[in-house]
C-alpha cells in the first residue's frame, strides 16, 4: 500500500519532484551542516547530489544531518522555489494534474503535505517514492521504482540526475531537468531538457509540446558553459 493525497489515474499527469524543486533543501542541509558541525561548503560547489560526502561527514554525521532535516520544524521552514506556484496553478487550470512525486523517508509524509497547504501549491497526489533504495521493506507508505513504472506521467520536472535519466530510459517521460550544480555533469538524453527557473520550463512546454522538451539540452548547456566562462 502507498498513500497519497489522490490518485494518478489520468495521462495528462505531470510529476514534479519536491526537494530542490519546490523547497530549497540543499541550502537548508548545508546550513544544518554548518550549524551543527562546523563545516561550510559554498552552494555552488556542490557538485554531487550527496550533501554528506560533499561535506566530508563521516557516516554517523550523515546520519545525524538528516535526522535533523527530516525534523517537521526543519521542514517546514524550507524557502520556496520562485516562480513555482503561479506555473503549477496554470497547468492545473489548463486540465493538468500535479503529482508531487519525492524520494523523502516516509516519516516525512505530515509535514512535507502541511509544507505544500502553507505555501498554496495546487497538486492532485503526494506520493512517496523510495527512489534510492532507503527504505525499510515492510510496513512502509512509500513505493517502489518498479510501482513508479506503473503509473504514466506526459512530463517530469526533476533535479536529480539519477531519477531524470530513470524517467527517459525506464519511462521514456519527458523531462524538465532543474539546474542544480550536482546535475550539470553526465552524458546527455533524448528526453532531458535543463532548466534554470520555472519560467523558463513555463516558456519552453507550451512552444515545444512535451514530446520535444529535451530538443534543447545540448543548446542550452553550451549555453550555461559560455555564461561560466
Amino acid at each position: 500500500m502507498f498513500r497519497t493525497s489522490g490518485k494518478v489515474e489520468s495521462a495528462k499527469t505531470i510529476y514534479v519532484d519536491m526537494d530542490d524543486v519546490l523547497c530549497e533543501t540543499a541550502r537548508c542541509l548545508l546550513d544544518i551542516v554548518e550549524r551543527e558541525f562546523g563545516k561550510r561548503l559554498v552552494y555552488e560547489e556542490l557538485s554531487t547530489f550527496d550533501v554528506g560526502e560533499a561535506c566530508g561527514l563521516g557516516p554517523e554525521e550523515v546520519t545525524e544531518l538528516f535526522r535533523i532535516a527530516h525534523h517537521p520544524d526543519e521542514l517546514l521552514g524550507m524557502e520556496p522555489i520562485e516562480g513555482a506556484g503561479p506555473v503549477l496553478e496554470k497547468w492545473a487550470e489548463a486540465g493538468f494534474e500535479i503529482a508531487v512525486v519525492t524520494g523523502r523517508p516516509p516519516s516525512t509524509y505530515e509535514p512535507s503535505v502541511e509544507w505544500l497547504a502553507r505555501h498554496r501549491l495546487p497538486y492532485h497526489a503526494f506520493l512517496i517514492v523510495d527512489k534510492y533504495g532507503r527504505f525499510a521493506t515492510e510496513n512502509t507508505i512509500g513505493i517502489t521504482l518498479s510501482d513508479l513504472v506503473g503509473l504514466s506521467f506526459c512530463l517530469a520536472v526533476e533535479d536529480s540526475p539519477a531519477m531524470a535519466a530513470y524517467l527517459d530510459d525506464r519511462m521514456r517521460v519527458p523531462v524538465a531537468l532543474f539546474d542544480r550544480p550536482w546535475n550539470r555533469a553526465g552524458a546527455e538524453h533524448s528526453l532531458i531538457g535543463r532548466y534554470r527557473h520555472w519560467r523558463e520550463i513555463e516558456r519552453a512546454v507550451p512552444e515545444n509540446g512535451w514530446e520535444n522538451i529535451g530538443s534543447g539540452a545540448s543548446r542550452r548547456r553550451r549555453a550555461l558553459s559560455r555564461e561560466k566562462q
